[in-house]
């Protein structure tokens, strides 16, 4: 009985180092990308899809030039998406090597200006992330519309953990050209916990099995890895099997019909 009782109960000097985690660590993200588009010559709009080999990342564009002129700044180059609707033209991102980009995904903002060239008074686009493998893209917020002549920053949260992840801005209806450029996108970022929300894991720390407490029934609950990998998932469950985790410190989501919440959780 002794033997079985200290395999599931940590040593005390576990406990401090448990404490000491979840103290200290709050968020953790992973890594910055950013994209001049400076790189590559000039080019021509076309009609057939092109990859472009940056030192971001390998990037694709559809009907887009890459083009030195009415860049942001004095010098460099901006992408250049053309002013008819008959193709829906398209920027997008697939990450080193076309693999994925690693580390998921936090937040993504680059510049954008409306270039009235046919008297128009503006352009649309929508940014749209999927798994590199999925057949279906998934649109964050609403289409926005650029009107202004100058640059200005547009900047989108998306938070999303996956580690093969592709994003991509695409033109909507656009009798005139859409200018973008500086691309900047942030990895996930581990979120704080959130304790106005009456959501919350007991036992924690743990080593069998976790329950779910508050009002309403999990939709979906997520368990990711700090280098945000998804090590488990459960529908419509409030218990969490972590048995056959290695020990270590996890984030746990929560998605219930009317909000999602992040908690971190330790296992041993």
């Amino acid at each position: 009985m002794f033997l079985y009782h200290y395999e599931i109960a940590p040593p005390q000097s576990l406990k401090r180092f448990v404490v000491f985690i979840v103290i200290c660590i709050t968020s953790s993200s992973f890594g910055q990308i950013t994209e001049s588009f400076d790189a590559l010559a000039d080019g021509s709009y076309g009609d057939s899809e092109q990859t472009h080999a940056f030192d971001s990342g390998q990037w694709a564009s559809l009907a887009c030039i890459i083009n030195s002129d009415k860049e942001r700044g004095d010098v460099g180059r901006a992408v250049r998406f053309p002013h008819y609707n008959d193709i829906k033209s398209y920027l997008e991102f697939r990450g080193e090597n076309a693999n994925r980009i690693s580390g998921g995904i936090g937040s993504v903002s680059f510049w954008t200006r409306h270039w009235n060239h046919n008297g128009g008074t503006g352009v649309s686009f929508k940014v749209e992330y999927k798994q590199k493998d999925a057949s279906t893209w998934t649109t964050v917020g609403s289409e926005t519309e650029v009107s202004s002549s100058s640059y200005t920053q547009q900047s989108f949260t998306i938070n999303q953990a996956a580690n093969d992840l592709y994003i991509r801005i695409t033109s909507i209806q656009n009798g005139d050209r859409l200018l973008l450029d500086d691309f900047e996108l942030t990895g996930y970022t581990l979120g704080l916990d959130t304790p106005q929300h009456p959501v919350s894991l007991y036992p924690n720390p743990a080593s069998h099995l976790v329950y779910v407490q508050g009002d309403e029934l999990p939709e979906k609950v997520q368990l990711y890895t700090l280098t945000g990998q998804l090590v488990d998932e459960q529908v419509r469950s409030k218990a969490i099997p972590v048995r056959d985790l290695r020990s270590g410190l996890y984030l746990v989501k929560i998605h219930t019909a009317s909000q999602v919440v992040s908690r971190k959780l330790v296992v041993y």
